[in-house]
């Protein structure tokens, strides 16, 4: 192969020159940590985000940015570029891969939000690594970073002069899409084909941003993203002010401080420590959820809830596809010893604080009968049926609502290929993300996917799949019809098969903040 001239990553975009790295292997231009909004610190922290002047000199853009602020995680280490812990606040860059050899003159966009409940994660962890799928000449992808935990999603402006409302993180995505439309035309990308994706909190996020309307301006459905794919994300996980301005308070608590002291100016450490305080206090399920950090619903920056945002006539021209995976809850569970020993009584405990208590009994007898019929699953009979029963509950039955209120194109997927490393955790939370970047063969995400081979038949079909939907809104011509009750089954375990019809049926009591669960 004949190796592009140094010059030829060189890049001039409206934001100033930017000059990438090669991989050599796939034949990929990378253009990494490119900062999209100034940085958010001293007068800045806890603002919306602000422009950034074109700059005068080449960008090189080789290394990726800083993450947001936080705290280490047992799930995943998040470490800045020169493996120190993040704790800078200069965090908010974004990544772009380019195919070296683009199969068309614009390429469709694919923009990666990260998940992370809202206060852990990056743009560029290993998992989320996009040149996999730019390799395909199919696509751009961009991944990116935004404020996290008590940085992105603390409101303090009922409490404080500060200016937060609780949503700075999800102005900083915003602030990263009119970025991509201002300069993706210079990378080979296609302003007017974008489309969205993202996991878990990620997914959350494209949901609410259905329903953002900064400035009272109009939807920024259509106009700063054409696609959305929602990943394992419950679109009824966000605050009110008032239970958003309680958890400032208690933050404050937390700081030791008061709604006068000028916590502006405090070091970063201290804040993360005071959010640990509050993510770790054993009353935090019931007060704020599993996810204290998240959107609020404000009336301004965010209008309504994400499933009233999808009857905005803007929102039915965006193609939509959602999916989630059979065993979502079992990493959760995971990582709490005490599910491993639940009984039916403790379960009834737990549910009775979040749905009616008379709507408890035949979910139960539902969830034990599957959970019978599983013989081979490592989990103890009561264990399983809760696993299963907060999965639907949490994220498959979330999803489906949300795709039966969009009245545009609509297509839904279940994932139930089991990680061959993790026997515990089977076709767990964000399992799918190795198979749909095409990472599932990286040597250091082997502790979870056993260093499958690539290509592998499974990864090819759902990157198919996902460059299908990015190129014209349709993930495929074997896609069977949601709009007649079927979803697109990703693994060969056919007993785990979803019927949306049937499923729904049974959960269609129930709200969707009681369908919030524990988030």
């Amino acid at each position: 192969m004949q190796h592009p001239r140094n010059d030829s990553l060189l890049v001039e975009a409206p934001c100033g020159a930017i000059r990438g790295k090669l991989d050599d292997q796939l034949s990929v231009k990378q253009f990494l940590g490119i900062p999209y909004a100034r940085p958010p610190v001293d007068e800045l922290r806890w603002r919306a985000p602000q422009p950034l002047s074109p700059w005068h000199d080449v960008l090189e853009a080789t290394r990726y940015g800083m993450p947001a602020p936080q705290n280490p995680s047992s799930l995943f280490e998040i470490r800045g570029p020169n493996g120190e812990q993040p704790e800078s606040e200069d965090c908010l860059y974004l990544n772009i891969y380019a195919p070296l050899s683009p199969q068309q003159e614009k390429l469709p966009v694919m923009v990666w939000i990260h998940g992370g409940s809202f206060y852990l994660g990056s743009g560029s962890q290993a998992l989320y690594d996009g040149k996999y799928l730019a390799a395909s000449g199919r696509a751009l992808v961009v991944t990116l970073n935004y404020r996290l935990g008590v940085f992105g999603f603390l409101r303090l402006c009922d409490i404080s002069e500060l200016p937060a409302t609780g949503n700075e993180g999800l102005m900083d995505q915003l602030a990263a899409l009119r970025w991509v439309q201002e300069n993706i035309s210079a990378f080979g990308g296609d302003p007017t084909n974008i489309t969205l994706f993202g996991e878990s909190a990620g997914a959350m996020s494209i949901a609410s941003l259905f329903s953002a309307c900064p400035q009272q301006r109009e939807p920024l459905c259509g106009n700063l993203f054409h696609k959305a794919i929602v990943q394992s994300g419950n679109p009824g996980v966000y605050h009110q002010p008032e239970h958003a301005t309680q958890l400032a308070e208690s933050f404050l608590e937390a700081l030791h401080s008061d709604s006068r002291a000028p916590i502006h100016t405090l070091a970063v450490p201290q804040l993360l420590k005071a959010q640990a305080a509050i993510i770790d206090d054993p009353c935090t399920d019931q007060r704020w959820g599993h996810l204290p950090f998240k959107p609020v619903q404000d009336g301004q920056f965010l209008q309504s809830a994400p499933v009233d945002a999808l009857k905005n006539p803007a929102a039915a021209n965006v193609a939509m596809m959602v999916g989630s995976n059979s065993d979502e809850w079992n990493l959760f569970s995971a990582a709490r010893p005490e599910t491993f020993t639940l009984d039916d009584q403790q379960i009834r405990g737990h549910l009775q604080h979040v749905i009616p208590e008379a709507k408890i009994a035949p979910l139960l007898e539902y969830y034990r009968a599957r959970a019978e019929s599983m013989p081979e699953n490592p989990w103890p009979l009561w264990s399983r049926t809760w696993n299963l029963m907060l999965t639907d509950m949490v994220f498959t039955v979330p999803g489906l609502r949300l795709l039966g209120a969009h009245q545009g194109k609509r297509y839904h997927y279940h994932f139930t290929h089991p990680l061959s490393a993790q026997p515990l955790l089977g076709a767990c939370h964000a399992a799918e993300l190795g198979f749909v970047f095409g990472t599932h063969a990286a040597e250091d995400l082997a502790h979870f996917y056993g260093g499958e081979a690539e290509p592998h038949p499974l990864s090819e079909s759902m990157r198919d799949a996902w460059l299908n939907f990015a190129e014209s809104g349709e993930p495929g011509t074997d896609w069977p019809d949601y709009d007649r009750g079927h979803s697109k089954q990703f693994g060969s375990q056919s007993e785990r098969a979803l019927n949306p019809e049937a499923l729904q049926t049974l959960w269609a009591d129930l709200d969707d903040q009681q369908l919030r669960g524990f988030l």
